[in-house]
């Protein structure tokens, strides 16, 4: 019987263990796709695929700044394997990886006050989404 209770115990933990490094991998993966989702009219706005849209690139500034404040915390050390594009390089440099999000919500802040039509969004974007790319080509599995 107590031969059943640890066994039950350890089998729960590592559960719980489980379910905790898939909750961490699922949520970034749903922040970056809201980000995505944030930028790419951005984008198309800067490519002339779409007229220049105020309101459009203010949410997506917004959804960027408010997803850079939570993504360092969602590569915990028991988040590097699973269903995940995450390089090792982010835990062998956590601190180069935890510094792109602060500038990636200072570059999104900036933007958001200073994006006032579409001049202004073709030169603050690259400011902002180069912060993407340092992060993409560094620690992202292609």
């Amino acid at each position: 019987m107590r031969r059943t209770i640890i066994l039950a115990s350890l089998f729960a933990l590592g559960a719980g263990v489980a379910l905790a490094q898939s909750s961490a991998i699922e949520q970034r993966k749903a922040k970056f796709k809201e980000m995505g989702g944030a930028a790419g009219p951005i984008g198309k706005m800067m490519r002339g695929e779409e007229a220049f849209d105020l309101a459009k690139v203010q949410s997506g500034l917004k959804t960027i700044q408010a997803n850079a404040k939570v993504l360092p915390t969602l590569f915990p050390p028991d988040s590097k394997t699973g269903d995940t594009k995450a390089l090792p390089a982010i835990w062998e440099n956590k601190a180069k990886f935890d510094a792109i999000f602060p500038k990636l919500e200072a570059a999104a802040g900036a933007a958001l006050t200073a994006v006032k039509d579409e001049a202004t969004m073709k030169a603050e974007m690259p400011k902002v989404l180069g912060n993407c790319g340092g992060c993409h080509n560094d620690f992202r599995a292609k």
